[in-house]
């Protein structure tokens, strides 16, 4: 937690100015510093001020995008379920239609054939 505060502070390659062995705090946060960098440059191209950046309110609309994610699954996962049993509904009566339709000319055929005798 204590990291994270101090992240909001100041910029991240500062702390490795400010500290006694560079090479063991580069070593250490390799990673972090190399997702700092990439993150910093992408907003860079992006043309955001990272000195102005309000993370509240980026977080605020994050979480209303997050929420709205939900209730979009939630409502195709419903959409499809519904979908899937109207295809299950169309299927079993396309199959009894089909029935249907061979025994209609079974039975139209055998009445034809009762006629000719």
């Amino acid at each position: 937690m204590k990291k994270y505060w101090l992240r909001q502070d100041r910029d991240i390659t500062e702390y490795r100015l400010l500290s006694k062995d560079k090479n063991r705090y580069l070593r250490q946060h390799e990673t972090e510093l190399i997702l700092y960098d990439g993150a910093e440059n992408m907003l860079k191209r992006l043309e955001i001020d990272t000195k102005n950046l309000d993370i509240e309110k980026l977080r605020s609309d994050y979480n209303a995008l997050c929420s709205k994610k939900q209730a979009l699954q939630k409502t195709y996962k419903s959409a499809e379920k519904e979908a899937a049993d109207l295809n299950r509904k169309l299927d079993n009566l396309n199959q009894y239609l089909d029935r249907n339709l061979e025994q209609q000319t079974a039975d139209k055929n055998i009445g034809k054939n009762t006629q000719s005798l």
